[in-house]
């Protein structure tokens, strides 16, 4: 393990114009720490990652894999990948072909020439921490997709490196297989902790393996803390939006009413807070509810009129999606999700055009300027009571 040091780190691809991937980006990472770059295409989260490992020679800033320099772009450092003692876990498993499994995982020990390792049995060590103690003697192609990253990571790991880079290793899983290796990897790390970069564009992934989780958006880091932390308490809509908070009501106050989305707001008080008439509600599609007429909003609740433009069945939830009942043309889109087994959050059935009150409760929601930040706890508060 190793703390993970990056100051400054600027990476520009040409082109015309050129495209800044990584913006003076500056971040810690603690010894054991397992932190999460999360974000879109685009984001820069994957240049960093590259950079990290060497594969890309960034044009500004220094990188410290504990006390060694590996890149310094005023002394003109830059160590190769090789020199630089990292496991790397790539998307599509890089696996060998004509190798065993034996012989995939012990590479690394090979190429840095650990000799006593190999024959201390770190190997067989390694390969019994991810379950696949039993396909040693496997070719790659003898293993499925879940078994082939399990390798991956063995092999990642089997040096005991000052870093593990992850490079949505997961993506290539089916749904059920990858919340299985999910799960195995997050307690690996609880059991053996080692300093980790993953990188991924999934919330959920983020969420569940990540010690901290670094927002990142245009080569910045927008926010970084705690899973818990950047979850409950986005510092912008960027940020909200991308965490799950999809349901954007804009709020206006005109001639002596709030209207969301051009819409009046049912159950709202009919005054404006001082010095705001204009702000941005975000609401986790969870967090609302469909009702039929406003008979039925709770002590605390506000609701605008919807459309029921599909229902999607999803088990144990239906996934309905809504639009604004505005007087302009411009459609909306609004996401509640429902269970199918609590019926005070929607009726027994919900059925495409049908005409409904979306229910909310802003202190679910967060609350933003026109620009995009977050408001005061002091504004929140007083928009809070007038909008429910």
């Amino acid at each position: 393990m190793s703390h993970v040091s990056v100051r400054q780190l600027l990476k520009n691809f040409d082109g015309k114009p050129p495209t800044v991937a990584v913006d003076h980006l500056d971040l810690e990472i603690e010894d054991g720490e397992f932190l999460v770059l999360l974000g879109p295409s685009g984001c820069g989260k994957t240049t960093t990652l590259r950079c990290l490992a060497g594969l890309e020679q960034p044009v500004g800033g220094t990188i410290s894999l504990g006390d060694q320099v590996v890149f310094d772009a005023d002394r003109g450092l830059n160590l190769t990948p090789d020199k630089r003692f990292i496991g790397m876990v790539f998307q599509s498993y890089a696996l060998w072909p004509h190798m065993s499994v034996r012989k995939n995982i012990a590479y690394p020990l090979k190429s840095r020439k650990m000799t006593q390792e190999l024959r201390g049995g770190r190997v067989e060590e390694t390969a019994a921490l991810v379950d696949c103690e039993r396909l040693l003697d496997r070719l790659p192609a003898e293993l499925s997709g879940g078994q082939q990253q399990r390798v991956a990571l063995a092999r990642g790991l089997v040096a005991r490196p000052d870093l593990v880079l992850f490079d949505e290793p997961l993506s290539n899983l089916d749904a059920r297989l990858r919340d299985q290796v999910r799960a195995e990897l997050h307690d690996l790390h609880q059991r053996n902790p080692f300093t980790a970069v993953f990188v991924t564009h999934d919330q959920s992934e983020a969420l569940a393996l990540g010690t901290r989780m670094a927002i990142m958006n245009a080569g910045r880091i927008v926010q970084i803390g705690t899973p818990r932390e950047v979850f409950e308490e986005p510092v912008d809509e960027y940020v909200a939006g991308f965490t799950g908070m999809s349901n954007r009501l804009s709020c206006e106050y005109v001639d002596g009413r709030w209207y969301a989305l051009g819409t009046e707001l049912i159950g709202a008080e009919p005054r404006a807070a001082a010095g705001t008439s204009e702000f941005v509600l975000r609401l986790r599609p969870e967090k609302v509810r469909l009702i039929g007429d406003a008979s039925g909003l709770r002590a605390g609740e506000a609701g605008i009129a919807v459309n029921v433009d599909d229902v999607e069945f999803g088990g144990l939830h239906l996934d309905v999606m809504l639009s604004s009942t505005a007087p302009d043309s411009r459609r909306r889109e609004l996401h509640a999700r429902v269970s199918t087994y609590d019926r005070s959050r929607a009726p027994r059935t919900v059925e495409r055009g049908d005409r409904m009150i979306l229910a909310f409760d802003a202190t679910d929601g967060r609350m933003f300027d026109i620009d995009g930040r977050m408001l005061s706890t002091e504004q929140s508060a007083v928009l809070t009571a007038l909008v429910g």
